[in-house]
């Protein structure tokens, strides 16, 4: 695992499960064409369960808003992998803080579907995790497609508690901050694991573990 300094924050490698080496970088205006590109990899279901609508392709105003972010109330990293192509996106993770709630953000994290099941999730999932615990937030709120069964089920494990909303939507809140979650899940357990070696790929304890 190797750290590197990318735009004041750092970007860093590490080997998922299986050996391969995936990049992790913050997302800037020039992940716009990966991004883009990204979409082509979801099936029908992975593009109906991350934006609720089965679109083929970002319009070029949500592309600038998915990769125009200022890291800070909108925080958004990318998973690449690097081939003879160039570098492929992989996934992508996102939190962005609710302007009447400042201590709420909500989240979301996509994997093309090559690569799910694979760890790579959990990944982008700790990572938001310590991104959200420097930014202040208390929560990490998802909206779930009720189809999306893998998802609840995954979120629930690390102690997401699941609610209705009045609009007839599903959301699920992970507290962050607070009170300590219960380290005797074995998800959570797995999430710590996952926090450390990120810590130690970018080669300093950048954000305070609450777990």
């Amino acid at each position: 695992m190797q750290g590197n300094s990318y735009d004041g924050l750092e970007g860093f490698d590490m080997a998922l499960a299986d050996g391969e080496l995936v990049s992790f970088r913050p997302v800037r205006p020039e992940h716009r064409k990966i991004v883009a590109e990204g979409m082509s990899a979801l099936s029908f279901e992975s593009r109906l369960f991350r934006f609720f609508t089965p679109m083929v392709c970002l319009s070029a105003q949500q592309l600038d808003y998915f990769t125009e972010v200022d890291q800070s109330d909108h925080v958004a990293w990318i998973a690449l992998s690097s081939d003879n192509a160039g570098q492929t996106g992989l996934g992508i993770a996102r939190f962005i803080r609710l302007p009447h709630q400042p201590r709420v953000a909500e989240f979301a994290i996509v994997v093309i579907d090559s690569y799910q099941n694979r760890g790579l999730g959990l990944i982008l999932l700790a990572l938001l995790y310590k991104m959200a615990v420097s930014k202040a937030i208390d929560t990490l709120r998802a909206s779930v497609s009720l189809e999306n069964k893998v998802m609840r089920r995954w979120l629930a494990r690390l102690g997401a508690v699941g609610q209705y909303d009045d609009d007839g939507s599903y959301t699920m809140d992970w507290a962050v901050a607070g009170k300590p979650p219960d380290l005797t899940l074995p998800s959570l357990q797995r999430l710590k694991a996952i926090i450390v070696k990120i810590d130690e790929a970018m080669g300093q304890n950048v954000v305070p573990d609450p777990l």
